[in-house]
C-alpha cells in the first residue's frame, strides 16, 4: 500500500488544481439591457355595438360615423378646434354676389381604394346619391339647400340644377338662398365622395355598405358582423400614408368589460362608466390615462308630438318634465359623469348664449299639470311604453324615471332594444316615448333646433319625435339666411324659448366624454365632437404608438 501514496497524492493535486482553473474561467457577462418594449401596430378601437350601415348616405348614427370617416373623406373636414379645413378640395371661393355660389377645386392626386384618381364628376355623384330614392334619403336635409334639389327629389329633373361640373378639377354648389351652416354640413360623412363604377358594378347598391371604397386613410377589409371591422393602412393616402398598420373595431358591448379590456392591454382606450369612475379616478395609474372635455352632445327622452297621449298634450308633455328627479340621476347613476340639462342647445355651442331656465323637480306642479292635462292624479291614463336601447347605464336611466313618474301615478313600461333595431322604430314613428340622444354633426345651433325639431325633418332627418310648430320653423328656417351672428342667435334664442315651452323633449343631461387612454397612444386629439367610446370625430391618421 505505502508504494501507491505518491501516485495517489500527485494525482489528488492535479484534479484539485485542474478544478480550481475551471472555477476562475470567467463566464459571460449577464445582458441586462432590457428588450425594447412593443407596441400593437394596429389600433384596437373599441365600439359598444355594431355598426348599422357602412354607406355614407344611409348612416344617422356615430357608431357608423366613425367607421365611415376612416374609410371615406368629403370635400372639407374639421380640425381638433372644430375650425374646417380642406380636405379633397384644396380650396373654395365662398359666395360673393347673392350669397349662393360656393366653388371647389379638387386637389390633383387623391385616389380611391381601387386605384382611380377623384374629380369634379366623382363629387356630383355622390352628392346627387344622399337624394337617391332607393338608398332611404334618411339625410337628404343635408343638401336641401340645393337649386333644384326640391325638384330632383319630386322626381320633376333627372339632374340637381345646384350641381356643375366646371371642368376635371373644379366643381360648384349653387344654393337657393344664402345658407349659413353651409360649409360645416359638407363636412358630414353623409357627404364621403365615392366611385360610381364599384356602386354600379354591384347587384344593388345597398350592397355598397358592405363592400365600402373610398379615399380615406384606411382600407375596408372585414366586417364580422357583431364582432369586428377590420381595416387596414392606405400607403397611397393624399394627406400622407398613416402611421398605423390598420385598425380593428371590437365590438364590445358591457361598458365594465370594456374597461377590463383596457386594464388588460388589449384596446387602445374605452369610455369610463359612471360606476368605475370613482374608482378609476382613486388609482394612481390609472387616473393619469384620464382624458376629459366637455361635448356638444344630449342625453334626453322623446314624447312622440303624433301619438296619444302627448299629441296636442303640452301639459302632459311639462308635468313629465317636472316629474323627473335629474339631480339625483346625474349623483347617483351617472356619478355626476353628465350635466342637468336647462336648455335645447347644449352648453358650449360656440357664440350662443342659451336662455333657458330648465324645469327643476317639483312633484306638486307635475300633479297640477297631470290634472291640467285631464288625468287628475294619473287616473284615465293609459300604460305608457319607454323604448331605450341596449346601454346598461340608460336602463338605470329609464327605471329611475319609471319611478319618478309612478309618484304620481303615472306607468311606465321600459322596451330594451338593439340600437339597429331602436333606431329604425324611432325613425319610423313606432315609439310612444323614446330615448333620444344626439351628438352634434356641426357646431351650430341649426344642427340642433332645425334637424331635430323642424317639420320638414320627421323620422330619419332628425325629428324623431314628429314636433310641428310653424312660428318655430319660421324662425329656424329664417336664421338660416342670415350671416349676422347677432341678428342669428337673437332668432334661435326664440325658437328655443318656443320649444322650452311646448316640450316635446323630457330635458335631461348633457354630455361630456371621460376616456381612458393607453399611455403609448400618442396624437389622438378628442374634439368636442367626440362620444366615447366611439369617437367619431378624431382622426386616426395622426395618431402612433411610441414610449
Amino acid at each position: 500500500m505505502k508504494t501507491f501514496r505518491p501516485l495517489f497524492m500527485l494525482i489528488f493535486v492535479v484534479m484539485f488544481l485542474f478544478a480550481g482553473c475551471v472555477q476562475t474561467v470567467p463566464e459571460k457577462p449577464e445582458d441586462k439591457t432590457k428588450p425594447e418594449k412593443t407596441y400593437p401596430e394596429i389600433y384596437r378601437f373599441v365600439i359598444d355595438t355594431d355598426a348599422p350601415t357602412l354607406d355614407p348616405v344611409e348612416l344617422t348614427d356615430t357608431v357608423s360615423d366613425k367607421v365611415v370617416r376612416d374609410i371615406f373623406d368629403c370635400l372639407v373636414k374639421f380640425d381638433k378646434d372644430l375650425k374646417i379645413i380642406p380636405s379633397i378640395a384644396e380650396e373654395w371661393i365662398p359666395p360673393e354676389k347673392d350669397g349662393t355660389e360656393w366653388i371647389f377645386k379638387i386637389r390633383h392626386g387623391v385616389k380611391f381604394h381601387n386605384g382611380r384618381e377623384v374629380n369634379a364628376n366623382d363629387v356630383e355623384y355622390s352628392l346627387t346619391r344622399v337624394f337617391d330614392k332607393e338608398m332611404g334619403r334618411k339625410r337628404a336635409w343635408v343638401l336641401e339647400k340645393v337649386k333644384g334639389a326640391k325638384d330632383y327629389l319630386a322626381d320633376k329633373t333627372k339632374k340637381v340644377e345646384g350641381f356643375q361640373v366646371i371642368d376635371e378639377y373644379t366643381f360648384k354648389i349653387t344654393l337657393e338662398h344664402p345658407f349659413a351652416p353651409f360649409l360645416g354640413l359638407l363636412a358630414m360623412s353623409t357627404c364621403s365622395i365615392v366611385p360610381r363604377e364599384e356602386i354600379e358594378k354591384l347587384e344593388s347598391p345597398k350592397y355598397f355598405s358592405q363592400h365600402p371604397i373610398g379615399t380615406g386613410p384606411f382600407i375596408f377589409k372585414k366586417w364580422d358582423h357583431d364582432h369586428e371591422i377590420v381595416l387596414e393602412a392606405n400607403p397611397d393616402y393624399f394627406m400622407g400614408a398613416p402611421k398605423l398598420k390598420g385598425v380593428t373595431y371590437r365590438i364590445i358591448r358591457e361598458p365594465k368589460s370594456r374597461v377590463l379590456e383596457f386594464e388588460n392591454g388589449n384596446i387602445e382606450h374605452c369610455d369610463i362608466p359612471p360606476q368605475e369612475l370613482d374608482r378609476i379616478l382613486a388609482d394612481p395609474k390609472l387616473s393619469k390615462l384620464v382624458v376629459r372635455r366637455p361635448l356638444l352632445d344630449v342625453y334626453h327622452l322623446g314624447f312622440n308630438c303624433q301619438k296619444a297621449p302627448f299629441k296636442n298634450n303640452k301639459a302632459l308633455r311639462q308635468a313629465f318634465s317636472y316629474a323627473i328627479d335629474k339631480d339625483h340621476i346625474a349623483k347617483n347613476i351617472l356619478n355626476e359623469n353628465m350635466e342637468v340639462a336647462k336648455g335645447y342647445i347644449p352648453p358650449g355651442m360656440p357664440n350662443y348664449t342659451s336662455l333657458a331656465e330648465g324645469f327643476t323637480y317639483d312633484v306638486q306642479k307635475a300633479r297640477g299639470l297631470l290634472a291640467e292635462a285631464g288625468y287628475p292624479d294619473g287616473k284615465g291614463l293609459k300604460p305608457i311604453t319607454l323604448w331605450i336601447d341596449n346601454d346598461e347605464i340608460h336602463r338605470k336611466i329609464a327605471e329611475s324615471v319609471q319611478n319618478d313618474l309612478k309618484k304620481i301615478n303615472v306607468t311606465i313600461n321600459i322596451k330594451q332594444q338593439e340600437w339597429a333595431a331602436f333606431l329604425d322604430a324611432v325613425d319610423n314613428g313606432e315609439t310612444q316615448f323614446h330615448q333620444l340622444t344626439w351628438l352634434a354633426d356641426y357646431p351650430d345651433p341649426d344642427n340642433f333646433l332645425y334637424v331635430l325639431l323642424d317639420t320638414k325633418n320627421w323620422g330619419a332627418p332628425g325629428n324623431q319625435t314628429r314636433f310641428s310648430n310653424k312660428p318655430f320653423d319660421e324662425l329656424v328656417e329664417q336664421a338660416q339666411k342670415i350671416t349676422d351672428w347677432t341678428e342669428r342667435e337673437k332668432l334661435y334664442q326664440e325658437a328655443e324659448s318656443i320649444v322650452m315651452d311646448e316640450c316635446p323633449w323630457l330635458l335631461l343631461f348633457t354630455n361630456r366624454c371621460n376616456v381612458l387612454v393607453q399611455p403609448y397612444v400618442k396624437g389622438l386629439e378628442i374634439t368636442a365632437l367626440d362620444r366615447s367610446p366611439r369617437l367619431p370625430n378624431v382622426d386616426l391618421e395622426n395618431v402612433w404608438f411610441e414610449e
